[in-house]
């Protein structure tokens, strides 16, 4: 379902979905513009027109606590689909992941992933799945990390060629995710995350805590070894020394 504009893409989606109808996995909103775009804890997520702006509903796992898993795979849908797109130098750009569901192309943040589950009046369960990837520059005040575009990369393409392309990966991965678990998708995510060991910090609501990066835990928790020994986050904003 294609838009000009909405208020945001997960909203609308949502709507759809709790109102029932003839809803199912891969069913797609997205808008050339959002007026409330939204990232992670109550974020604005800025949203010219230009970028890409979509929501997929995707059947929610039997055990709810899985479903933070899905960001993970979204996560590695987003990195293939970018590799996938034509660029200028035929130099691949950078791609890292930054924990718990973003990725930086080059340095700078270009994509950002949310999830939100709704029910339908059949009380069938559903992960909204919102993604936004900057393909042209968008100003952000007050940003945290750098962020940037595909363009930055000379990666020029359009969001509906970008929709199509991430479409196909995402149904591949989920695939996957269902098929073998998500020990398999943890381990490619890890190959495009940061490396053991390395620094960064993670602010929390209490204060940020320093450590090193010690992997993931079964369910995509954040192990971070730190003065004290070892903790198990499942929120904070992760500072990377690249960020």
């Amino acid at each position: 379902m294609e838009f000009d504009e909405l208020d945001s893409t997960n909203a609308a989606l949502k709507r759809i979905a709790e109102q029932g109808g003839e809803v199912g996995e891969g069913l797609l909103v997205w808008a050339r513009r959002q007026t409330g775009g939204r990232g992670r804890s109550g974020r604005t997520w800025e949203s010219p027109t230009g970028n890409v702006y979509a929501s997929f509903l995707i059947k929610a796992p039997e055990a709810t606590k899985n479903a933070p898993e899905i960001g993970f795979v979204a996560a590695l849908a987003v990195r293939d689909a970018i590799l996938e797109l034509p660029r200028h130098n035929t130099a691949p750009p950078v791609l890292t992941f930054k924990w718990p569901n973003d990725l930086f192309v080059d340095g700078k943040k270009v994509s950002g992933i949310l999830t939100e589950l709704a029910t339908d009046p059949d009380r069938r369960s559903w992960i909204v799945l919102g993604i936004g990837i900057n393909l042209i520059p968008v100003e952000v005040p007050n940003q945290i990390y750098p962020v940037g575009s595909l363009a930055d990369s000379h990666v020029d393409t359009k969001p509906a060629h970008v929709l199509t392309v991430l479409g196909r990966e995402l149904a591949k991965w989920l695939e996957i995710w269902r098929t073998g678990g998500f020990f398999v998708v943890r381990e490619a995510w890890r190959a495009s995350g940061p490396q053991s060991g390395a620094p960064l910090s993670v602010r929390l609501p209490e204060g940020p805590v320093d450590g090193t990066f010690a992997g993931l835990d079964d369910d995509g928790a954040l192990l971070l070894d730190t003065s004290s020994g070892r903790r198990r986050l499942m929120v904070g904003d992760v500072m990377f020394g690249d960020s």
